[in-house]
């Protein structure tokens, strides 16, 4: 294992055995912080273990991921180093998986996908699930859409057909998805439709229809639950302030119709049909909020949050002050991943 040698930090322990691995590497597209936040959860909640950590002097670009240093009392007190991870997890049935989490790394992307290849090999993995999250025209009081895609495009469950073909922007997720499946292993990638107007705050129901979605296709005992209580706080907040929002109940409302008028049978080209195309509604949407003079760059209903509490006596919470937001770190801190001890051997 020369290549894996080269990118692994020494005290690696590959003498396990699991055969489903979950992956999200951020960097790229996460609307609602849905692939990490799920990731986050998981690696808090359930038993884990550290089985390796990727050379970040080799892989990491520390301009573009900076290591954050705790200052108190007048001294720096703590390090953390950006870090990509492989651990081990053990579900409620005390079945072991693995998680690889961590950013995308900003060099060697061939080497890091051959390292991942000979690792899982190893390993005994015979599926890959890589998560994520996409903002979309829907509204956040219907059922989260999930799409799946991968390797072995018969066995996917049932989802609107895609009709014609894209090119996309790869990240390291789409990548390793691609080259693991044609090096003969099971892949695929599961996607949740955040709506647009949340896609950049954590937005717990898109993390909570990816763990169902990965409950079903891997037969692993996850702490849905745990989520799916998130999500419902977070949805009775975004409610409260919706309704205090002409504006807002509007474009939901126009969301909530096409949603529940439009049965689409394509992702990319749908026939045709008399309710407006995704672009003609961005479109019209686009010239709604312009009318409104909301925010030059969109509206965004996370900041109503800001807004009413300067002007009414709502009594609304943030919507980061959510059981699924509720961590021991400075609220200064960007999100980022955090790492529970890991579990003794």
């Amino acid at each position: 294992m020369n290549q894996t040698d080269s990118l692994i930090l020494p005290g690696a322990n590959l003498d396990v055995h699991a055969e489903v691995m979950l992956h999200h590497l951020h960097g790229a597209m996460d609307a609602g912080h849905s692939g990490r936040g799920l990731i986050e959860h998981l690696v808090e909640t359930l038993p884990v273990k550290n089985i390796a950590i990727f050379n970040s002097d080799l892989l990491i670009d520390f301009r573009s991921h900076r290591p954050w240093l705790h200052f108190e009392k007048w001294h720096f007190s703590d390090l953390e180093m950006p870090e990509i991870r492989l651990d081990l997890l053990s579900d409620d049935n005390d079945t072991n998986f693995l998680v690889l989490h961590g950013p995308e790394p900003d060099a060697k992307w061939n080497s890091f996908v051959g390292a991942i290849m000979e690792i899982i090999k190893k390993l005994g993995v015979k599926k890959t699930v890589g998560i994520t999250g996409m903002p979309a025209g829907v509204p956040h009081t219907r059922p989260t859409p999930v799409h799946m895609h991968g390797s072995r495009p018969d066995s996917l469950p049932m989802q609107p057909k895609m009709q014609g073909e894209m090119m996309i922007p790869a990240g390291m997720d789409q990548l390793l998805e691609y080259a693991l499946g044609e090096a003969g292993i099971e892949t695929s990638g599961i996607i949740a439709a955040v709506p647009y107007y949340l896609a950049e705050g954590d937005y717990p129901p898109a993390a909570a229809a990816l763990m169902q979605a990965i409950v079903a296709q891997t037969g692993l005992a996850l702490p849905v639950g745990d989520v799916e209580a998130a999500a419902t706080v977070t949805l009775g907040q975004i409610n409260q302030m919706v309704e205090q929002a002409p504006e807002a109940q509007t474009i939901v409302e126009l969301l909530e119709r096409n949603f529940d008028e439009a049965k689409p049978n394509a992702i990319i080209e749908t026939e045709p049909e008399p309710l407006p195309t995704a672009d003609e509604l961005g479109a019209r949407l686009e010239e709604f909020l312009e009318r409104t003079d909301r925010l030059t760059k969109g509206f965004q209903l996370k900041n109503l949050d800001r807004d009413f509490g300067k002007n009414a006596n709502s009594g609304l919470s943030s919507l980061r002050d959510t059981p699924y937001e509720r961590r021991n770190i400075d609220k200064l801190r960007p999100r980022r991943g955090r790492h529970r001890r890991d579990v003794e051997d």
